[in-house]
């Protein structure tokens, strides 16, 4: 068993520990899905959380925590050795199935616009980025449909690896509930332009979702020098290089077939991919069930590599695993509180064990 020091995140921050899901902040809907009596305050507060996070000094691209390093280029060899080694995130990378082919069919049959198109790409991915720094994530980029999210770094609560993991965990179901409330808002455009017929599964909207882990993550700028009043400035961004970072996007293309192997219907919203580093670092439970969906390989300089990528059936975690006590409650991971080390003691003594979940 792992051991963790997730709950002096909650005991420092409360956006860990609320019973209600933020995205129904997010998208302020009437219809909620919470476990137990949740007040107006928590409401409240969590709007709180989200207007905070959203300030002047929120930024797109890079990572906070390291975007000091292009400061310190002055010139093409500083590239190379302003850098920071070992550092230890998860990657998410999220993408809006199908708006290519949605686009190539504006003009005929003509069901959608382009500026509906556009729209409902803007609500998602608005909505991810609120989601994303929610749980503190860092938006490193975003990519035509999709978005790829940071976590992880030199704050304090990043320094518990299981807890980045689970944060990512939180998010990523986040961001598949959000699949739900953008086809209800499909459905009903087509209700109201009389194109219920165009109500079908293949139609519908659908997003992806990959995460790996990744332990020796190097923290590099990368960009160009450019000529300010006779005085060089670096112009570029600082980037997250790792084969794990990289991975957590290549995830995305085992989708169609982890998606085949759901039962019931509907089956979006529903996959979560993930690689090896990702599984180990969580540690899931036995009756979580872990499905190894293929064999990333490549040989280079004659050595041959092998990279499993997983998948979750999340349809039994949306709207139910809300904050991160959820989260440790389906994994192997103990409490390593100042709680966690007074029940050691009482083992010590010959007492009851006692583990999380």
């Amino acid at each position: 068993m792992k051991k963790s020091t997730y709950r002096e995140i909650l005991r420092n921050d409360a956006r860990y520990r609320y019973n209600y899901n933020p995205l129904r902040v997010i998208l302020n809907e009437s219809l909620m899905i919470v476990k137990g009596y949740v007040s107006e305050q928590e409401k409240r507060e969590i709007q709180e959380i989200l207007d905070q996070e959203l300030t002047e000094d929120f930024k797109l691209g890079g990572h906070a925590d390291y975007d000091h390093l292009l400061d310190q280029v002055n010139d093409y060899p500083d590239f190379e050795t302003q850098r920071q080694e070992d550092v230890k995130l998860c990657s998410l990378f999220i993408d809006l199935r199908n708006f290519t082919k949605r686009a190539l069919f504006i003009d005929d049959p003509g069901v959608e616009t382009l500026e509906e198109i556009a729209s409902l790409k803007q609500q998602a991915i608005s909505t991810w980025i609120k989601l994303a720094r929610f749980y503190q994530g860092h938006i490193h980029s975003i990519t035509g449909d999709g978005i790829m999210v940071l976590l992880g770094g030199e704050q304090d609560y990043d320094k518990d690896e299981w807890t980045v993991g689970a944060r990512a965990f939180l998010l990523a179901l986040r961001i598949l509930e959000s699949a739900d409330h953008l086809n209800e808002q499909l459905k009903q455009t087509l209700k109201d332009k009389g194109k219920e017929a165009h109500i079908q599964a293949d139609n519908l909207l659908d997003i992806k979702v990959g995460i790996e882990y990744s332990p020796e993550t190097l923290m590099n700028p990368q960009g160009v020098i450019v000529n300010v009043n006779n005085q060089k400035k670096p112009i570029g961004e600082v980037k997250a290089t790792s084969f794990e970072i990289d991975f957590s996007a290549k995830l995305l293309g085992y989708y169609n077939k982890a998606k085949g192997e759901l039962d019931g219907s509907p089956k979006y919203g529903r996959v979560l991919l993930f690689g090896d580093k990702y599984k180990e670092l969580m540690d899931f439970k036995e009756d979580v069930k872990v499905n190894k969906i293929a064999t990333y390989e490549k040989t280079m300089y004659n050595v041959k590599k092998c990279y499993n990528a997983h998948y979750i059936d999340c349809k039994d975690y949306k709207d139910k695993v809300i904050n991160v006590e959820d989260v440790a409650s389906i994994c192997n991971v103990y409490d390593a509180s100042e709680a966690a080390k007074m029940a050691s003691i009482s083992i010590m003594r010959g007492e009851e064990k006692v583990q999380h979940g």
